[in-house]
Order: structure tokens, then C-alpha cells, then sequence
């Protein structure tokens, strides 16, 4: 049976947040996600059935595409930018290992992931040498996103982080709720052992003004050395797909 890519969306920007803010990317969105955050700003991602060409038919044709291994290569190659971010939804529900072997070593690339699975244990074909190809950009849902966190898995990361220091964690926080959102980082970093330096604070917000409006997260970071990320996406465009 041939592996098969289900892509929502494929477009170059300027990479909006963490350690590679503003490097030239191309994102590739993959569909499907296993969580349902209640801030979430890619909903059309959820499902086979979340982003339809017209919303008003229950049955029209979707937005996303099932590639090929093959045609998502030719794809990706045709765009002449060599660095990745494979986002979603949640990418890891793909086999990203596969996909990064078979474009080779000029290609880079970095997961931004919520951090539930743990891919050579759950994707086929998935190598454990696999996750040195690529940069992991893990963001754990925790109470106010309305999830819960997958501890086996946040474990396997944070061990992992141990040895392969292109694994970052993000979470993101609310003003409203800094103090309950911090408390319960401090208690996550602490149980799973990992280190501040590793750890970026992004604001919840999709606009402008939101993201423009944040000295308050500057001060928290400085406190606990942790790195603070903007979403320069948000402050270019507002929020908009496709860039």
C-alpha cells in the first residue's frame, strides 16, 4: 500500500514564531489533527471534512489533497525553497520521517507539533534516527486549551530534548490567566525536566493589536528565562491564511 500525504495547504512565508522567526519556509499544512483546542486558528484542519470548497454544501468537494509521496516531492521541490515547516493540524499523524529521507539533505525542516504521539512507535516506517532530520517545535495543550496533556508522550520528548537540542517547547498563554497558565508550566517543566532555555511563551491572539500589546509576557519570560515568541504572521497580516 503506498504512503499517501493528506495536504491542506502549501505556500512560502516568513517563518512566524520561535527560534527561526522570519527565515524564509515554505509551510506545508497537513490535515487531520487529534485535539480540538478551543483557541484553535486552524479549525479547516480537524477532520476529512472540515474544509470544504463550498460550505454550503454538507457534501462539496474539499479544500485539501491526498499527494502521493512522489507528487508531494515534486511539490515541495517546485517551490525552490529549501527550508520546511510541517504544521497542521497535527503532522505527526503523517510519516514525516519518509518524507524528509526521500527529499534528502538539501532540504531542512521544522515540526510544529503538539506533542501526543510518539512517532517511531505509532507511524510505520518512522526510524528513531529520523528525528535528527529535523527541528521539533513541540507545543503541549494543557488545561486552558481544554485538553489534557498525553504524559507518556511529553515524557518521551522531554527525554529526547536531553540529547537533540532542535527540540523546543512552546505554550501558549492568556493575559487574563498568566498566573494559573505559569503555574502550571513551571509544574509541567518540572515534572518532565526541562530545562527554562528550552521553553517559549507565545500570547494567545489573532490580531494585530493582541500581539502588539504584550510587555506584560516580556516581563514573565525575563523572570523565568524563558525565550518569548510574537506571531509576526498575526503582525503583518492579521489573520489571514496563507502567509
Amino acid at each position: 500500500m503506498s504512503t499517501s500525504f493528506l495536504i491542506n495547504e502549501i505556500y512560502p512565508c516568513l517563518q512566524g514564531e520561535g527560534i527561526n522567526l522570519g527565515k524564509p519556509s515554505l509551510l506545508v499544512r497537513f490535515q487531520i489533527c487529534n485535539l480540538r483546542c478551543v483557541w484553535c486558528d486552524t479549525p479547516y484542519t480537524h477532520t476529512f471534512k472540515s474544509d470544504p470548497l463550498n460550505k454550503t454544501e454538507p457534501n462539496g468537494k474539499q479544500k485539501y489533497i491526498r499527494h502521493t509521496l512522489e507528487s508531494l516531492i515534486q511539490n515541495i521541490q517546485s517551490q525552490n525553497i529549501n527550508h520546511l515547516i510541517l504544521s497542521g493540524g497535527e503532522p505527526t499523524l503523517h510519516n514525516l520521517g519518509l518524507l524528509m529521507r526521500s527529499l534528502g539533505k538539501s532540504f531542512s525542516a521544522e515540526v510544529e507539533s503538539n506533542g501526543t504521539r510518539i512517532p517511531h512507535l505509532q507511524v510505520p516506517n518512522f526510524l528513531e534516527d529520523d528525528y535528527n532530520l529535523m527541528q521539533w517545535n513541540i507545543s503541549p495543550k494543557f488545561s486552558n486549551a481544554g485538553e489534557k496533556i498525553e504524559p507518556e508522550a511529553l515524557k518521551h520528548w522531554a527525554n529526547l530534548s536531553k540529547t537533540n537540542h532542535s527540540i523546543f517547547f512552546k505554550f501558549v498563554v492568556r493575559k487574563s490567566e498568566i498566573t494559573k497558565d505559569i503555574s502550571e508550566i513551571l509544574s509541567l517543566i518540572k515534572e518532565y525536566n526541562i530545562s527554562n532555555d528550552r521553553v517559549f511563551l507565545m500570547a494567545e491572539g489573532i490580531t494585530v493589536d493582541s500581539q502588539l500589546a504584550n510587555i506584560w509576557l516580556h516581563d514573565e519570560c525575563l523572570k523565568y528565562g524563558f525565550r518569548y515568541t510574537p506571531r509576526l504572521h498575526i503582525l503583518l497580516f492579521g489573520n489571514k491564511r496563507g502567509v
